[in-house]
């Protein structure tokens, strides 16, 4: 069994379309901050990063959470440092393994996948343009597309795991039966334990 099969994620982007207004209705939620998450004031279950430099930027902030990231770029010996893999998407994630994409988030998702949650809900994930190269935010965006666009799913779910919801969506979205509160602090020990 993964340690967190069934479990609702809510993977957060720094994008501009993330409801951070509402962010204090996920609090009784498994969340996943992307990189520079602590601009918003919310700080996540897990913060979670695949570059290089985000740590030392605010450690203050990441030290409130559990912090799961390229093990290249890990801040700490006490922070989860998976190795990344680069290909395809898997049919079956792993893990143990980060896939590499071009967006955090993307691989922050489907690192959710692997733990078994169901669903996850990508917020502040719109790939506006933001100044970027335009190459760069392309990249983005196929990478987004690709995840979005795999077939992710429970053997017991008729809809795909990742789910992508703007911020005009939230109110609504919330109410979805699938989307449960959970423990947090429960869903780090399971994790902490998972990779012990």
């Amino acid at each position: 069994m993964l340690p967190l099969e069934g479990m609702t994620a809510f993977v957060l982007g720094t994008g501009p379309d993330l409801p951070t207004t509402q962010l204090a209705r996920l609090v009784s939620h498994f969340t996943i901050g992307i990189n520079r998450i602590w601009r918003t004031g919310f700080v996540p279950t897990v913060s979670f990063w695949i570059d290089g430099g985000v740590y030392p930027e605010r450690p203050e902030h990441f030290d409130k959470t559990l912090c799961v990231c390229d093990a290249s770029v890990a801040g700490k010996p006490e922070h989860i440092g998976l190795r990344m893999r680069g290909g395809e998407l898997p049919e079956h994630p792993n893990p143990n393994r980060l896939c590499h994409l071009s967006n955090t988030g993307a691989v922050a998702a489907l690192w959710a996948v692997s733990l078994g949650c169901y669903p996850v809900i990508l917020l502040g994930m719109g790939c506006e343009d933001d100044g970027r190269l335009p190459t760069q935010l392309e990249a983005m965006r196929g990478a987004l597309r690709l995840l979005t666009s795999a077939n992710y799913r429970p053997l017991s779910q008729h809809q795909p795991t990742v789910w992508r919801w703007g911020a005009e969506d939230f109110e609504s979205n919330m109410n979805h039966p699938h989307v449960l509160p959970t423990r947090p602090g429960e869903m780090v020990r399971r994790l902490r334990a998972f990779y012990a």
